[in-house]
């Protein structure tokens, strides 16, 4: 007969995890957003009845157009929907003011608490339709309609470091395991235990005598979680040491914590689509289709997904890990340099604070061994050539990389926009124009597209093979090492702005 879980004492949060942990991101910051949109009763039969109704009168296209934008439910998340002051992003907030805009429509986004909640919203017309990473979920599909799916990704069983790793759920034995509430995680579950699922609270351990498994299945103690970040948090501070996440989330986590690692895949891949209410008509729904099939033949749906997943794929673990350690006590003394550049430049400071990073880990009496030198490793002809006197002074040697930078980007082929054009003056930055307008070449060459990253990118890699290298004027250059520069700065970036309005929601929330 097993035992009751031993009750543990927590270990003290990182600093990571108490900024992206569940308690920052659905609690202070949410509260203002929940009184603006308090719950009401669910799914009742009059409520439904009125809804129908109402799209039976008026369809729900037309509705929205009379109205002039979309309310759409979504979830605050590092690669999901990020309000950040400067300019709010995220691939959800990408697809859905793009879907907007080809309607002529604006957009009034509305902050769910939950996965459940955000289908409660859509359910209750207080939602057209909920884009918050949502998987497409057969539990759900008696009550919403799924638009076209976007982005593949796997489920995952994480397990922490010091445990052994299991090979399958049934290796976790009497542990419990830390999933989303609501998410098509929770609901995979109770399809593959056959009901044997229990939901219990972290200081309520049942006896074991409640774990008898149903007569055709088995039974797991789960541990329900707000978020999938609070999944991860769970398993790095010790509550649990399992958990199910989607595969972009683990991948998040690890790349950010040594602890959490990955056990298996758990089943085929899973989808994700936006959720339209079943008792609306299909007219937004079709509208939706029709988008997604114009960005996906243009190929912006690839670029979208590159532009908010690629860099944490490429992310050095060692160098995330270190960030993140050292971004709550290191930067402070260059914050003004780093504002003041920006705003000069028309550069965003968190790029430019992301850059001195990769280059000197914010160090001013940085030096390499090619003779870069200061906080943004500048190198000798360069600070000759834009006026740069005093490199030691991390002062004028931020400003002086604010302006290089703002010089490459003048010299990039006009038909790349933002923020493709930054990147590239990124590698420019880090390569040299030459091997830049190499990797240009040849991707036209090879018929990519020669004003995207993520096309000049795959050429960059070829700049160290002499099959191209000596056709090209600039000859060899390490392209992979410009790859890493550009993706980790790039992660870092997205990290800092995810830090900073994780601060900013939790201080105008005391507010």
């Amino acid at each position: 007969m097993t035992q009751p879980e031993p009750t543990r004492t927590p270990q003290k949060q990182p600093w990571w995890l108490r900024i992206l942990g569940v308690s920052a991101l659905v609690g202070a910051p949410l509260i203002w957003w929940l009184n603006a949109y308090p719950p009401a009763p669910y799914g009742t039969t009059a409520m439904d009845e009125r809804i129908t109704r109402s799209f039976e009168q008026t369809p729900q296209l037309e509705q929205v157009r009379n109205r002039g934008y979309l309310r759409v439910a979504t979830l605050i998340s590092p690669t999901i929907y990020v309000p950040d002051k400067n300019q709010t992003q995220g691939l959800e907030y990408d697809l859905v003011t793009r879907f907007a805009a080809s309607l002529g429509l604006g957009v009034r986004f509305i902050i769910a608490k939950n996965i459940d909640n955000a289908y409660k919203l859509v359910a209750e017309d207080k939602a057209d339709f909920a884009a918050a990473g949502l998987v497409v979920n057969l539990a759900r599909e008696n009550k919403f309609r799924y638009g076209p799916s976007y982005l593949s990704v796997r489920r995952q069983l994480i397990y922490r470091q010091g445990v052994d790793k299991p090979k399958n759920l049934q290796d976790i034995g009497n542990a419990t395991l830390a999933v989303e509430q609501g998410s098509s995680n929770q609901h995979w579950l109770d399809e593959r235990t056959k009901g044997g699922v229990l939901d219990i609270s972290p200081n309520d351990v049942p006896d074991s005598s409640d774990l008898t498994p149903p007569d055709d299945g088995y039974a797991i103690r789960i541990k329900l979680e707000e978020s999938s970040l609070g999944t991860l948090e769970a398993l790095e501070n010790g509550t649990v040491d399992y958990g199910i996440v989607l595969s972009h989330e683990a991948m998040l986590g690890q790349k950010l914590s040594d602890k959490i690692k990955v056990a298996t895949d758990l089943g085929p891949p899973v989808s994700f689509a936006w959720a339209f209410s079943r008792l609306a008509d299909e007219s937004l729904l079709d509208k939706a289709r029709q988008f997604f099939a114009s960005i996906r033949a243009n190929n912006e749906l690839k670029n979208l997904i590159d532009r908010h997943y690629a860099q944490f794929e490429q992310l050095d673990q060692q160098l995330a890990q270190q960030f993140i350690e050292d971004v709550d006590k290191r930067i402070s003394p260059y914050l003004a340099a780093f504002k003041a550049a920006g705003k000069k430049y028309d550069i965003d400071w968190r790029l430019l604070a992301a850059m001195a990073y990769q280059e000197s880990k914010w160090d001013p009496e940085a030096r390499s061994h090619m003779g870069a030198y200061g906080i943004m490793q500048i190198t000798a002809p360069t600070a000759q050539d834009i006026g740069l006197i005093d490199p030691a002074n991390p002062v004028k040697n931020i400003m002086a990389a604010a302006k290089y930078l703002d010089q490459l980007r003048a010299l990039i082929p006009d038909n790349a926009k933002e923020p493709d054009r930054t990147y590239l003056a990124m590698a420019a930055y880090n390569v040299g124009i030459g091997h830049l307008t190499d990797a240009i070449k040849l991707t036209k060459i090879q018929g990519g597209d020669p004003n995207r990253w993520r096309d000049i990118r795959e050429r960059l890699a070829l700049l160290s093979n002499p099959k191209y290298y000596r056709k090209l004027r600039n000859g060899y250059a390490r392209g992979e090492e410009t790859i890493q520069y550009v993706e980790n700065i790039r992660a870092l970036h997205d990290l800092m702005i995810w830090v900073e309005t994780q601060h900013n929601l939790i201080r105008d929330a005391k507010h």
